[in-house]
Formats: structure tokens, sequence, C-alpha cells
């Protein structure tokens, strides 16, 4: 039995880990560049996770949207490496949708968090700017 075929598919799995390590490699680095202390790497039947502290929707966004954007950097591989290169952009492709448990799925949660975030910061900053008016105001007439 000729076992030349089972070579590519290796090749082809122990790049996806590479992938793989890599994109949570960014989640890491994210966390700690927006000061959220990472616990751990764990590893279950989908892949390897990050375990981390909560952190704002803001730096939860910027954490969730690092590992997807290191795998479409590493797509730059395509000259030199095109399974390499290949096994990032699927796993960019398929992390980026909206599916629970995906990092784009986290992203939007994280994106209509700010955005709540902003709307009722909105009627705060207007009813303080009113009352500074009227401060004003008062210390106009007086």
């Amino acid at each position: 039995m000729h076992w030349a075929w089972f070579i590519p598919v290796l090749d082809g799995f122990l790049l996806g880990v590479l992938a793989l390590a890599l994109h949570e490699a960014g989640h890491a680095l994210a966390a700690a560049a927006v000061g959220v202390r990472v616990k751990g790497i764990g590893l279950d039947w989908k892949g390897l996770y990050l375990r981390r502290e909560a952190g704002t929707p803001g730096r939860n966004l910027a954490i969730s949207a690092a590992g997807p954007m290191v795998n479409l950097l590493l797509v730059v591989t395509w000259a030199w490496w095109p399974v390499f290169a290949l096994a990032n952009a699927c796993y960019m492709l398929f992390n980026v949708l909206p599916l629970p448990g995906a990092d784009g799925e986290r992203v939007l949660r994280c994106w209509f968090a700010l955005l709540e975030e902003r709307a009722a910061a909105k009627p705060a900053a207007r009813d303080a700017g009113e009352a500074g008016k009227a401060v004003e105001a008062r210390k106009r007439a007086s």
C-alpha cells in the first residue's frame, strides 16, 4: 500500500494547527495591548481558545477582531507558501461568520453594545450640556 497521499494531508493539518495557534496568539497579544489579563489558553473539540478577564465592549471588540486579522495578514504568504495562506484564508473566513462561539458573533455583540453605550451617552451629554448652560446663565444674571 502506498502512503504518499498522507503527506499532503498531514502537511495541511499541521499548517491548519499553525494558523489556529497564530490566530489565538493574535487574541492574546491584543488582550495584553488593551490591558485585559489572559488567564490561559485551552483546547477543546473546536480547537484552541483563550480564557481571559472580561473587558469593556471596545476592548472585547479589539480582542475578538485580532485573531481573524492575524489570519488575514498571513494570507500575504500566498506567493511563498500557498497552502499556509489558504489555511489562514479559510480559518479567517469561517471565523468572521456571525455564528455562535465564533469571533464574528463576538464582534457583532460588542459592536451593538458600543452603539447602545453611545446612544445612552447622548442624552446624558445633552443633559449635562443644558445644565452647564443654566449655570452659565445664572452666573451672568447675578
